[in-house]
Formats: structure tokens, sequence, C-alpha cells
């Protein structure tokens, strides 16, 4: 941890696709500069929310190139470099390096759901074949297994290792994360309406995907976290409602949705995902207007 200061909001921005299935690089380079003032304090390219499953490695090596150079220093750009083959994540950890990148965010390998003794041989082979400062990325629901806090702590001696994404969800989880190696990592929560009990605990950040659609919204309530009083629960509520949103459909293709019907426009999702159903559409319609978000949504 010490060769890295990161910390506060790091959304994992969606990739935005033109109608011919593109990148739309203009789009993105917008998302990134919305990011930046709006308060993020990081960029992660090519993350789940950005689709990094249904991008070529072509494709994420220019995402990674594409943000470190708009970025142009301004915050750390984490490459999302996750993959089921190690020699392929240890390909986009190289990628991400010659990219100029801060450090990449990694899964444990997706689909294999291996013991907690081959996680552990599996992030020793990519330490030790790159130089890339690595977040730990524990998703139980998306890799099918869980890093638990012990597991964490034993990984956190590697050299690259250098901080955790906590997406398990449970704040006894985060809470033991801080305190068995809140020293040596910077520990993130994977989602945004954790940030209230996170920065309780003592969380160095969050990765955020909201903070993409209502940035005023999601800096307010990291900054004012802490505070007792019916301004940050009446934040808390909204943040609620955005993730609601979230679940109208497939995650990734429901944020999206979210952002269009909020004037973001990111494309649509690519395969194996699909665009949201009209009933899906209508339901994300309604949180919007019963909750007010639209005022969120201002770049």
């Amino acid at each position: 941890m010490a060769n890295v200061d990161w910390g506060g909001i790091f959304p994992v921005l969606v990739t935005p696709f033109g109608p011919d299935g593109s990148i739309n690089e203009v789009r993105y380079k917008e998302l990134v500069d919305e990011a930046i003032r709006n308060g993020a304090r990081g960029i992660v390219a090519a993350g789940s929310t950005g689709e990094f499953y249904a991008l070529t490695i072509g494709e994420r090596a220019r995402l990674y190139k594409l943000t470190v150079d708009h970025v142009a220093g301004r915050v750390p750009v984490l490459a999302g470099v996750a993959d089921l083959r190690v020699e392929d994540v240890v390909d986009a950890c190289q990628s991400a390096v010659a990219a100029g990148c801060a450090g990449g965010m990694i899964l444990p390998p997706i689909y294999a759901m291996p013991s907690p003794c081959e996680i552990v041989a599996f992030f020793e082979h990519v330490s030790k074949n790159t130089s890339l400062p690595l977040m730990l990325y524990n998703s139980p629901r998306r890799a099918g297994v869980d890093i638990p806090p012990a597991l964490v702590e034993q990984l956190s001696k590697l050299p690259t290792i250098v901080a955790i994404k906590d997406s398990s969800g449970l704040i006894n989880q985060v809470t033991e994360l801080v305190q068995r190696v809140g020293g040596r990592l910077r520990v993130f929560v994977g989602y945004e309406t954790m940030i209230v009990p996170a920065r309780a605990v003592g969380a160095h950040g969050v990765i955020a995907m909201a903070h993409q659609i209502a940035g005023p919204l999601i800096r307010d309530y990291w900054d004012h976290a802490l505070e007792n009083g019916k301004a940050v629960e009446d934040m808390g509520r909204d943040v609620f409602a955005f993730y609601r949103c979230f679940q109208s459909g497939a995650y990734y293709a429901a944020i999206k949705e979210t952002m269009t019907q909020l004037g973001r426009d990111a494309g649509g999702p690519r395969l194996p995902l699909l665009p949201l159903a009209d009933d899906q559409k209508a339901a994300i319609a309604k949180i919007i207007g019963e909750a007010g978000l639209s005022r969120w949504a201002k770049a």
C-alpha cells in the first residue's frame, strides 16, 4: 500500500458502443471528463461494468491506452485485467503497463471456481509475472467463489497486491478486511449503497457504477457520509433508487438503459446481453419518476 494512495470514488466506466457495435471513443472520453469533473479520484477502464468479457483483447488494450492518454495524469487509471486463463491475465497486465495504467483490477479466475489454494497459486503466478500494482476483486456473485478476509490477508503479502475491492455486500466482511489488512492494502467496496457503513469502519474508497450517471449525488454522498442528518439520509434514498434501476434486467444493460433515460447515452450492450425489454424500460422510468432522479443527471 505504500506504493499507492488510491482512495475515494473510482468509477468503473461503461464502454459506449455506436450503432455499428464499435467503441464510441468520443463518447467514452466525454464520460471520463465528466467523471473527473464530478469528483472521481480514479478511473477503471474495461471493468465488469465496461463489459470486459465482450471486448476483444485488442479492444481492451486500446481502451487502456485511450483512457490513460485522455486522463493525462489527472487521476490514476486502473485496467480491468480479469480473465480465465492466467496467461491472458498476464498479457492484459502487460498491456496495462505498456499503456501507463497505475494498476489493474483482477478477479479470481472466472468460471473455474478454484479452491483457496488454487486462488493463491493463480495470484502468485500473476504477481510474479507483472510489475503492475493489483487490486484484488472479490465478487462471489460473478466469480462463483469468495475471497474471505483471511485469504486476502495471505494474498496481501504478495508484492504487487496493493488493494482489495470487496463486492460481497457484507459490512462485517468489509470491517474485518479493514482490521486485518487496512494498514497494508487500500480497501474499497463495490457498491455505492455501502458508502456510509464502509466509511464508518475505515474503508478507503468505492468502485462506483452510479457515479457516471449521477456524479454530484455520489460525490456529495461520499463527502458527507460520516455526517448524521437528513441530507445524508435523503441522498442515500436516491442512491438506493438508482440501484433499484440497475436490477430491472441484466445489471450492465440496465445501467446503460438508466443512463439513456437520463440523457447520458452510452449505447446498448453487446451480446451475450440484450437491450432491455419494454417492460423493463418502463420499470426504470417509473423508479426515475417516483424518486425524482432526473435532478441528479446533469454532468
